[in-house]
């Protein structure tokens, strides 16, 4: 079953079996900004990737580790 909770025009959570799915593009904020976290046995990054504006690169985390700089 997938759920999905648009929060904003921008925003929106899916959920799907023990993945939860955070998805945002707000312009000049977060852009491209997603991040993917297992629900159980307890909440665990799993992937992050957003773009950071102040140093202008793109920043990527898989389980809690950079792989990008």
């Amino acid at each position: 079953m997938i759920k999905i909770d648009k929060r904003s025009k921008y925003s929106t959570y899916v959920e799907t079996g023990n993945l939860t799915i955070y998805i945002e593009h707000s312009p000049g904020c977060a852009e491209d900004y997603v991040h993917v976290w297992q629900k159980k046995p307890y909440e665990k990054s799993i992937f992050l990737t957003n773009f950071d504006f102040n140093n202008n690169k793109r920043i990527t985390e898989v389980n809690n580790e950079s792989i990008c700089s």
